[in-house]
């Protein structure tokens, strides 16, 4: 079968770069499974089924992506830290705010330490419904407080 030989040359190539170590330095510095496909001749989605059922080269993928993550953290840091050094114009800013979000992005994306925490609590108000409940209720008459006003 050529799925067979290819996966052979593929994981052959791999190997003599480094093998799982090469891989996770690969990916932890930047690279791109879509690269290293490129690279190697084969399609992006080939190469990750195969590297992904193999126990090595998926343990190496998740630490790299967990390592790829803690820089986009700090490259983000870093462009933040830049705006205080001179970049004041509204187009830069937004600029390095776009810059942030998509480092943020990949960041939580590659580690779910960085994913937004969305187990706090929440509260829907419906502003309409409110206010229909209250025109209803003046409708009928209103709600009557008996008292006096000192």
């Amino acid at each position: 079968m050529a799925g067979k030989a290819l996966k052979k040359r593929l994981f052959a190539e791999v190997e003599a770069r480094g093998g799982a170590d090469w891989l996770r330095d690969y990916i932890a510095e930047g690279g791109t499974v879509k690269t290293l496909a490129e690279e190697l001749g084969c399609s992006r989605t080939y190469l990750s089924r195969h590297l992904n059922a193999d126990e090595g080269y998926a343990a190496a993928l998740l630490e790299a992506r967990a390592e790829f993550a803690e820089a986009l953290a700090d490259e983000a840091l870093e462009i933040a830290d830049s705006m205080q050094e001179g970049v004041t114009s509204r187009e830069g800013i937004m600029i390095a705010k776009e810059r942030i979000d998509v480092r943020k992005w990949l960041a939580s994306v590659n580690n779910s330490r960085y994913q937004p925490n969305k187990s706090g609590t929440q509260i829907t108000l419906n502003i309409n419904q409110l206010h229909l409940d209250a025109l209803k209720k003046h409708r009928d008459g209103g709600i009557v407080i008996e008292g006096t006003a000192e």
